[in-house]
């Protein structure tokens, strides 16, 4: 691999893990209570399922610009 590639490949990855890190934050800031739940009942499908939808969310807003 090249170091371009290398550093390619891990902006890519800073943003991605950004974008999840500020849909987590949104999600416990706007409903605590249902991501304490999810979080305490073992139910990580719903809150990844909900971090999908709120990154998906952000990228269609994004595209609809271009």
């Amino acid at each position: 691999m090249s170091a371009r590639l290398v550093l390619q490949l891990n902006a890519v990855v800073g943003l991605a893990s950004t974008a999840v890190a500020a849909a987590m934050l949104k999600l416990v800031a706007s409903s605590p209570a249902e991501v304490a739940s999810a979080v305490a009942g073992h139910e990580y499908r719903a809150v990844a399922q909900a971090i999908v939808l709120e990154v998906a969310g952000w990228i269609h807003a994004l595209l609809q610009y271009l």
